[in-house]
């Protein structure tokens, strides 16, 4: 082996000493194409495969030929993601992407937005990001016909969906990835994919509460993986984790512990992926403790932390905490029971929601009433939170679904317009300059709709907006007074109870009566603090009015902190916002908006006020600045007040610009109801 990797080293160095002008074009791509086998040859070590890579790299740039540096530069982008360079590998996909637009190499084009999809969904948060990669790379590669490649980008999207909660979307990806597989030869490069869509669907039936039919993909992932010619063995021992996890949530207990038992038996599994062990030992533990098979517990939760924290893996621990702290609770041990479910909570708070809301319910079980209640009120609005994320995330999905089809659309339009003067041009001058007039109004015009477009959907995005906010609350509301109830008719009628009871107990005795009296008004107290915060829970009003005042206050807050101006919002609570037409708030919306950036721009103002009246029947919105003020009689360069004269104008309204040079501006707009 260690002879091979010099000679190959050797022979790699000869080639790379020799002068370039020394040799010709068909020597140097022989000396490429020979460096990219050795990159691709799986007995080399991963160093030596990405050195390789990157003489061919360099190699191919002498050539001064982009298709060849392209091939090589994907050559090299395969090295650094098995090499852990993530940051060079989305470097060089950005470059390959430029490179390939170049050269009109769909294909390439098609693989470097696959490969950034990968890196954004594997390596950062921004699934939006990744969605929108893989979104490309399937319209090109469904465009080509090539089946493998687009199955794959249909995988990526369906991974991310599944993430974000949308199942359902996600299973239709897999089945239609799995469609395109069907056709192809089933070698171990498809089948290894084919093994990965079966795994991913399991896992989307196991959120959809399909077990068994999750159990029945797992089945058919796993097989798929021990037929490969090169099989994978942590790959069939994930499978195996999955299938046993899926057993356990089916409730059958016996055959989950088999599966386990195989994957911790595997000491070569302890050595080389020991989170993969933490995982299988914690639900092996887990699966003991569903089952009622106590002989072993808590020892092995207790064995799992402390291989986890002997080999610094954290993630997995958060389970192991949370289910310790369900184990001792059902044994009464709430001690125990509350410091590893604050255990749980404190390292959640460092990966995903998911699991901090998980952590918030175990505390809301175990801790003390009032306690309790705050932690179970943490939940519910973390709760709220991740659906709303979730929502907003699927709504941008669409967006980009549709914004990238439209772009792509469009480009393919205007290449086919440029592709048609291109050939007009070569027959006559004359109708070359006239086709270019004519493309330059048309895209013009192009451009003027696209932006009357872009205006009326922000219009209705806004729109929808207001009144999102409204039923937000009107939700948050309904719970609040839910928890009200439930405090007041559940918890305070128990407590209630206790203390008479008690009462009772000590009636006749008057020196018991007398010591244990402190305790008793100590129930009293808890009684009425209890009762308190039920009221005040109940007594919270929806304030739609404020809904519009919010959304203003929300835009204004942080510009003027980046900007060190001191804001204020004043309102007339007179205005009833929900009754006023939508077409009137995205106005003034947009009017404020334009007022504010020409007061950060312009006037070096410290203070800024936005004031909303209602004077008879007529609306007047008046901003007001400190700033360095300017002569409203002097045509404005900007286009600004433009803007919101327009904008007054459409509402049938008036504007009063009053402004003195040093001494500040007002703006003044008044709009009939």
């Amino acid at each position: 082996m260690y002879f091979r990797y010099s000679l190959y080293l050797l022979f790699s160095f000869f080639w790379l000493a020799i002068p370039a002008q020394d040799h010709n074009f068909g020597q140097v791509f022989d000396s490429i194409q020979h460096l990219h086998k050795l990159s691709d040859d799986q007995s080399l070590d991963l160093d030596a495969r990405l050195l390789y890579a990157k003489k061919a790299s360099e190699l191919s740039y002498k050539t001064r030929n982009d298709s060849i540096t392209l091939k090589s530069n994907e050559t090299l982008s395969k090295a650094f993601w098995e090499n852990n360079m993530f940051d060079e590998y989305r470097n060089l996909n950005r470059k390959n992407l430029e490179l390939a637009i170049k050269v009109k190499d769909s294909s390439s084009i098609g693989r470097a937005h696959l490969n950034l999809g990968d890196y954004y969904r594997k390596k950062t948060p921004y699934s939006d990001s990744a969605f929108y990669q893989y979104h490309v790379a399937e319209k090109i590669y469904r465009d080509l016909g090539i089946k493998f490649q687009l199955a794959k980008a249909i995988l990526g999207k369906a991974v991310i969906k599944k993430e974000e909660k949308d199942f359902t979307g996600s299973e239709v990806d897999s089945f239609e990835a799995l469609t395109l597989l069907k056709s192809l030869p089933q070698n171990d490069k498809t089948n290894t994919l084919k093994s990965l869509i079966f795994n991913h669907l399991g896992i989307v039936n196991v959120e959809l509460g399909l077990y068994k039919e999750a159990i029945k993909y797992h089945n058919k992932a796993l097989l798929l993986k021990k037929n490969l010619n090169e099989k994978s063995e942590l790959s069939i021992y994930i499978s195996l984790n999955n299938i046993s996890y899926t057993y356990k949530k089916l409730g059958k207990f016996k055959l989950a512990l088999n599966h386990f038992d195989q994957i911790l038996k595997d000491e070569n599994v302890r050595q080389n992926h020991v989170w993969l062990y933490v995982l299988a030992l914690e639900n092996y533990a887990h699966t003991l403790f569903l089952s009622k098979q106590y002989e072993q517990l808590p020892y092995l939760y207790h064995k799992t932390l402390k291989i986890a924290d002997a080999e610094n893996v954290v993630y997995e621990t958060i389970i192991a905490h949370q289910h310790l702290a369900e184990y001792y609770y059902h044994f009464k041990q709430k001690d125990s029971a509350k410091f590893h479910a604050y255990k749980a909570k404190e390292k959640s708070e460092q990966y995903y929601a998911d699991d901090l809301l998980k952590s918030l319910l175990v505390l809301s079980k175990v801790e003390d009433d009032s306690i309790a209640v705050k932690h179970y009120a943490e939940y519910i609005k973390l709760n709220d939170s991740i659906q709303k994320n979730e929502r907003l995330t699927r709504n941008k999905f669409a967006r980009i679904r549709f914004e990238t089809d439209t772009y792509i659309d469009k480009t393919k339009r205007l290449s086919s317009q440029n592709t048609v003067i291109i050939a007009i041009g070569l027959v006559i001058v004359l109708v070359l300059g006239l086709l270019y007039i004519i493309k330059i109004q048309h895209s013009k015009n192009e451009k003027l709709r696209f932006v009357s477009a872009q205006q009326v959907a922000n219009e209705e995005i806004y729109s929808l907006m207001l009144r999102q906010q409204a039923k937000v609350e009107e939700g948050r509301l309904q719970e609040r007074h839910h928890i009200a109830e439930e405090l007041h008719d559940g918890i305070l009628n128990r407590l209630t109870g206790s203390r008479l009871g008690l009462e009772f107990l000590f009636y006749d005795d008057a020196p018991v009566k007398v010591k244990y009296k402190p305790y008793l008004n100590e129930f009293q107290s808890i009684e009425k603090d209890i009762r308190d915060l039920s009221h005040n829970l109940k007594n919270t009003k929806l304030n739609l009015n404020g809904d519009f005042i919010s959304i203003i206050k929300t835009y204004l807050k942080p510009l003027c902190e980046l900007h060190q101006l001191n804001c204020e919002v004043t309102n007339d609570q007179t205005i009833f916002w929900e009754d006023i037409n939508d077409i009137i708030k995205v106005n003034l919306y947009r009017i404020v908006q334009e007022a504010t950036q020409n007061t950060i721009k312009h006037a070096k103002a410290t203070n800024l006020l936005v004031s909303f009246l209602l004077i008879n029947t007529h609306l007047q919105l008046e901003i007001r600045d400190d700033g360095t003020g300017f002569n409203p009689q002097k045509p404005a360069k900007g286009i600004g007040l433009k803007n919101i004269a327009s904008r007054v104008e459409k509402l049938k309204g008036t504007l009063d610009i009053n402004s003195e040079v040093k001494k500040g501006t007002i703006l003044t707009i008044t709009i009939p109801m």
